[in-house]
């Protein structure tokens, strides 16, 4: 045993190279919990971005039936910069993993972001301002529809039927905003005007399920609906554009974060670059030296 522990040379301490720390007392970087928090937010705003996405297809293809009642373009305008905000979002999200590892990808993913952070602006912008005026817009619309264009438009009169069906209503405040039609009985004496005993009400106004041609030729309060439809679409809208502007908020939010985050990581030194696992091979290699 002794003449074995004679050739036995004893172990070198490891080398420590420039630049590398021991691996036992490395410590966390700022910029590595940067990274962190960097894909945590990126992985949110995925979230964020399908649900853009979702609620713009709901707002285009669901009620979509509804948009030509709106005259104002703010509102077309927030279904289009929601779906932009969404492929954003989820573009960001899956480049996460390249910025965190490469410089020039991190660079380009805020860039990415800024222009992200600018239509989510827009957005928020359009969605304030109707805000402010589509009550007194849908009071004027409306009623204009249902008078004068309902006959001449088939695309207001496919809105209008829509609504009405969704809503379980009739007419703009009530079902006597359609107007009767009258005409002259030259029969009579003195060409007297009489009210033509036609039907005046939309089939849509009918309470019953399967609306069938004529169903609203009795316009008694047990065969049609009485209440008007104008409350139950500045409803809609009001509700609609409050989603759109709290997920825009959220998501605005979340971008002011992930820039904050890939700023840091940004200027990060050589010293502060993410853990390599081969960065300590040559270390280990000393010890079999």
């Amino acid at each position: 045993m002794e003449q074995y522990l004679k050739y036995v040379s004893p172990m070198r301490p490891v080398p420590q190279h420039r630049g590398h720390p021991p691996r036992n007392r490395r410590s966390k970087s700022c910029t590595g919990c940067c990274s962190k928090c960097q894909l945590f937010v990126s992985y949110l705003l995925v979230i964020v971005g399908i649900l853009f996405l979702a609620l713009a297809i709901w707002l285009y293809i669901f009620r979509g039936d509804l948009i030509p009642l709106i005259q104002s373009h703010f509102y077309i305008n927030c279904i289009c910069l929601a779906v932009g905000c969404g492929i954003f979002n989820v573009i960001i999200g899956f480049l996460v993993h390249s910025a965190v590892s490469n410089r020039c990808a991190l660079v380009f993913y805020l860039l990415l972001l800024i222009v992200s952070m600018i239509l989510e602006g827009c957005l928020i912008y359009f969605t304030f301002s109707y805000h402010a005026t589509y009550i007194q817009e849908l009071d004027v619309s409306l009623p204009n529809d249902i008078l004068n264009n309902y006959n001449t438009d088939p695309t207001i009169a496919k809105a209008v039927n829509f609504l009405q069906k969704d809503a379980k209503c009739c007419g703009s405040n009530a079902f006597n905003d359609w107007p009767k039609p009258e005409v002259e009985d030259h029969y009579l004496p003195y060409a007297k005007t009489i009210v033509q005993r036609v039907q005046y009400v939309p089939d849509s106004c009918c309470k019953s399920t399967h609306q069938r041609k004529g169903c609203a030729l009795s316009d008694s309060p047990n065969n049609i609906f009485y209440r008007g439809c104008l409350p139950f679409l500045k409803e809609e809208v009001y509700n609609n554009l409050n989603f759109l502007f709290t997920v825009t908020a959220a998501s605005l939010f979340l971008h002011f974060a992930n820039l904050i985050f890939g700023c840091c990581a940004c200027f990060r030194t050589d010293d502060d670059e993410d853990e390599n696992p081969f960065k300590d091979y040559d270390q280990e290699m000393h010890l079999f030296d």
